[in-house]
């Protein structure tokens, strides 16, 4: 029975891990079903139970999962204390469909790590070949549709093409180096290791996501410390922080995506293909008026600045807000009544700060800032703790700072599935010296 279970939890490592990864990296939503989403349901459900008798570290979860409790019981309670009709009640079932269930699913699946760095890294190898086909095929990733034809991504009718394909291969090629890395340093020399690091983060800077482009450095510079010490660490940051500074300010700068890809974007927000004030009859309004926010700043043009801003200014308007928020969902219903006609989707709580801290600040206040983050953190304290640990381990503990960092700058709290799905990972794994 023993090895049944133990079977069985590698076989729900394996399946949620592709429910989760392959679903992120591909942009398609967890919820909608189909054939391919039928099969990966059905081996978690069947394994499933044979996972939870498996696990043997639920005392180590106590405290995170009680936690997480008080937090999501805190933000429903707060989205009916603040709530006013024009809440979506869509967006506190995506919160609690997301936050609780794949918190634990993660904790699950990182008892058996196999499974999940199997998942990463198949995605990762499939990302990579999509991008040599995109290169020998049309010599271009970025323009029509060509790289969204070779991975089959959907287009939803009715919505418009999503623009970003570019930060889809960053991270799944980002994630998919983690484990490589942390393997290489314990079986390779550090020219070789480095060497592969670099050509990563070079490859991320052509692909032109600059979150996790300035994210998997930091991300590899801390597990090279924590598996050979201070002093390769410091070197691998000094290698990094030169090919970052080429790459931004070298002559070749201007050959690489990193900054191609600003001026585009530049260019296209400013024509208005993603976020476009609506000039119809039925809603005129002077566009530059509705981007005014006050301070004498222009924000036709989208930003992080004008999204962390409102966020930051709406904590602290009062008292009220700054302890308690204005509710959940209220970011998104809020930032339209400033900027209308500028978002695609105002009142189901899908525009948010794209920072989890800002975001929990604006919606729950310091209480929940403090909750959220006592839940986040806790899988590094973990990771301290306990210095002897496996590779496995310490590939998930990677994954986890990536993910975590990047939602710093990028994603929302209720759709970011892998940012909670990771910190269970991590979490678990570290409650484990072997596998």
């Amino acid at each position: 029975m023993q090895t049944i279970r133990s079977k069985a939890g590698i076989l729900f490592s394996l399946a949620v891990t592709t429910l989760v990864f392959f679903n992120y990296l591909y942009f398609l939503k967890w919820y909608q079903v189909s054939a391919s989403r039928l099969w990966v349901i059905a081996l978690i459900v069947v394994s499933a139970p044979f996972a939870i008798l498996a696990f043997r570290g639920w005392r180590n979860m106590t405290v995170p999962a009680i936690i997480l409790a008080l937090y999501s019981s805190y933000m429903v309670v707060g989205y009916f204390a603040f709530r006013t009709p024009d809440y979506d009640i869509h967006y506190l079932w995506q919160f609690i469909l997301i936050i609780v269930p794949f918190f634990v699913a993660g904790i699950l699946a990182g008892w058996r790590p196999a499974g999940l760095i199997a998942v990463i890294l198949v995605a990762a190898v499939a990302l990579l070949i999509a991008v040599l086909i995109g290169w020998v095929n049309y010599g271009s990733l970025w323009y029509d549709d060509h790289f969204r034809n070779i991975l089959a991504i959907p287009q939803i009718p009715g919505r418009p093409p999503y623009y970003s394909d570019y930060q889809l291969v960053a991270y799944g090629v980002a994630l998919g180096a983690i484990p490589c890395f942390v393997w290489a340093l314990g079986r390779t020399s550090f020219p070789i290791v480095f060497a592969f690091g670099l050509a990563v983060t070079l490859l991320l800077a052509e692909l032109g996501s600059r979150t996790v482009f300035l994210m998997l450095p930091i991300v590899l510079c801390a597990l090279a410390f924590r598996i050979k010490g201070f002093a390769q660490a410091i070197i691998y940051l000094g290698l990094s922080a030169a090919l970052i500074t080429g790459v931004f300010y070298a002559p070749i700068a201007k050959d690489l995506s990193v900054v191609q890809r600003t001026d585009r974007e530049a260019e296209r927000y400013e024509q208005g293909a993603i976020f476009k004030p609506k000039t119809d009859a039925q809603s005129s309004y002077d566009p530059a008026g509705a981007f005014d926010t006050g301070d004498g700043g222009d924000h036709r043009i989208w930003s992080r600045r004008t999204l962390f801003e409102f966020a930051f200014r709406g904590w602290l308007a009062s008292t009220v807000s700054t302890t308690f928020g204005h509710g959940l969902g209220s970011y998104s219903l809020d930032l339209t009544g400033i900027y209308p006609g500028w978002l695609l989707a105002q009142r189901n709580g899908q525009m948010y700060p794209h920072n989890w801290m800002l975001e929990a600040a604006y919606e729950g206040g310091l209480i929940a800032v403090i909750l959220l983050g006592l839940v986040l953190v806790l899988p590094f304290w973990r990771i301290l703790k306990g210095w002897e640990t496996s590779a496995s381990a310490l590939s998930i503990a990677g994954m986890y700072l990536l993910i975590f960092g990047a939602a710093f700058l990028s994603g929302g709290i209720a759709l970011n599935y892998p940012l909670f799905f990771l910190a269970g990972a991590a979490l678990s794994a570290q409650a484990r010296a072997v596998y």
